[in-house]
């Protein structure tokens, strides 16, 4: 396998080192065009070991290496590179790993998806048949085994790495025990055991449930903003609202603001949202160039395309079809306040609708492949529930992080995973309700640190 040094350099305490990975595009054709997939090695400065190294010659890593694999939340974004010894990077240093923090292929610098790269440097032909071909390979099982082979690389065949999954990352981290267990030494998920077993439209009617009550309690801690989300709705459909980079700012993809519900801190940034645009009314009639800028950067379809193509598309395995799940149960009983009324409107979550394919500018190409996404009903099967089965805590140990209030990955779903679906798998629980989705990134020590006791501690 070709790999090039890419970077490598020191900070505050950190060694970070950038490789980047030359792999197939399709790995089920030993001659398909290549792809560059890159991860960022970082493990603890040691002058005595690292002063004189030139990192550029080779892989750095110490004689008996302990890795440690990052698999992103998403889909569609890659791993920022630690520059501080903070964080999750400080936590999982001090407990002896060095981390791989991989961008996905098709994100970050793992030959990014948009669609100038899409359709002209990725597929053979312009057609959305050879466009819809070539995403497919950047699902999760391509993931798995861009990862399998960049670990050989590193350390291998006969020795194996641990792997932490946040989000989405969790559910390649199952798609990596359905498919190579034998290479994983730990597995930690974090808000990220997939729904197995459940189709997309059950996810969803999970989904708008857990949306629901991230309505009432952004309404009971900010009544005043039941009337103003009314009127800024109201506005927005009498009104062509165009944001600075031209997309159109409609009713849809401002409700679209309550994405943010679902992490720490999510509410209160939709206020200032709402305040800002309610005052901005109140004064000009109209929203302020400052305005329409918070409220397109704080959504991330345009930049992170994948994460709006694949938002269903991770729920599909083998025989089925999402048929824009999220847009028909917008409509289904019980959802009325998702639409636009003169009471009380709510915000929507991680969900995808059509709307989006002519609100967001950069979306409004990919319209065409997004439709034939969602009417495809024939996926690559993602997780093997026989050989997750028969995994024992001796084989791999796997320890997730589940969040009791989780917007984006439904706790019931998860218990009726482990309970039904995954009867003999060995995954032992840290259930929390003090904190959120992105629990890993804002209290590191208490996520990981309880799932270093649970894997340490003996329940035979």
């Amino acid at each position: 396998m070709v790999h090039k040094i890419l970077d490598y350099f020191q900070s505050n305490k950190v060694l970070n080192q950038k490789i980047g990975f030359e792999l197939p595009l399709d790995h089920k054709d030993a001659k398909s065009r290549k792809i560059q997939v890159v991860v960022t090695i970082s493990q603890k400065y040691d002058r005595t070991k690292h002063a004189n190294l030139d990192g550029f010659e080779k892989v750095v890593l110490p004689e008996s290496p302990n890795l440690i694999l990052y698999l992103q939340g998403g889909p569609g974004f890659g791993c920022s590179v630690p520059t501080s010894y903070t964080g999750i990077t400080k936590v999982l240093l001090d407990e002896g790993y060095q981390i791989v923090w991989m961008d996905q292929r098709g994100t970050g610098g793992s030959t990014p998806i948009d669609y100038k790269t899409l359709s002209e440097s990725l597929s053979t032909k312009s057609s959305v048949d050879d466009q819809l071909e070539t995403i497919l390979n950047f699902r999760a099982d391509s993931i798995v085994k861009d990862a399998e082979l960049i670990r050989r690389e590193l350390i291998g065949d006969d020795v194996k790495w641990s792997s932490l999954g946040q989000s989405y990352g969790g559910f390649c981290s199952f798609t990596y025990l359905s498919l190579y267990p034998d290479s994983l030494k730990h597995v930690f998920v974090t808000g990220g055991v997939p729904p197995i077993g459940f189709d997309v439209d059950a996810v969803y009617t999970q989904t708008y449930k857990r949306t629901k009550e991230r309505n009432a309690h952004y309404y009971s801690k900010y009544s005043q903003d039941v009337a103003r989300v009314v009127e800024i709705c109201q506005y927005l459909k009498s009104n062509e609202t165009i944001l600075p980079d031209g997309g159109r700012l409609s009713v849809e993809r401002f409700q679209q603001l309550g994405l943010n519900f679902g992490g720490f801190g999510g509410t209160d940034e939709v206020h200032k949202i709402v305040t800002s645009f309610w005052q901005d009314l109140q004064t000009f009639k109209y929203p302020t160039v400052y305005t329409l800028t918070l409220v397109q950067n704080a959504m991330s379809f345009d930049t992170n395309v994948i994460y709006a193509l694949f938002q269903e598309a991770i729920y599909c395995s083998g025989k089925t079809k999402s048929n824009w799940s999220a847009d028909r149960l917008r409509y289904a009983p019980g959802n009325e306040k998702f639409q636009l009324n003169d009471k009380e409107i709510y915000f929507t979550g991680e969900m995808v609708f059509k709307s989006m394919y002519e609100d967001y500018a950069q979306l409004r190409q990919f319209k065409t492949l997004a439709y034939a996404l969602h009417e495809k009903d024939s996926w690559s099967t993602l997780y093997d529930v026989n050989k997750l089965q028969k995994i024992t805590w001796k084989d791999v140990p796997i320890v997730a992080t589940t969040y009791y209030a989780d917007q984006y990955v439904d706790f019931e779903l998860t218990r009726n995973v482990k309970q039904q679906y995954l009867p003999s798998c060995n995954l032992r629980q840290y259930i929390t309700n003090d904190l959120f989705h992105n629990g890993l990134r804002i209290d590191p020590e208490k996520v990981l640190g309880s799932m270093f006791k649970l894997l340490d501690n003996d329940f035979d």
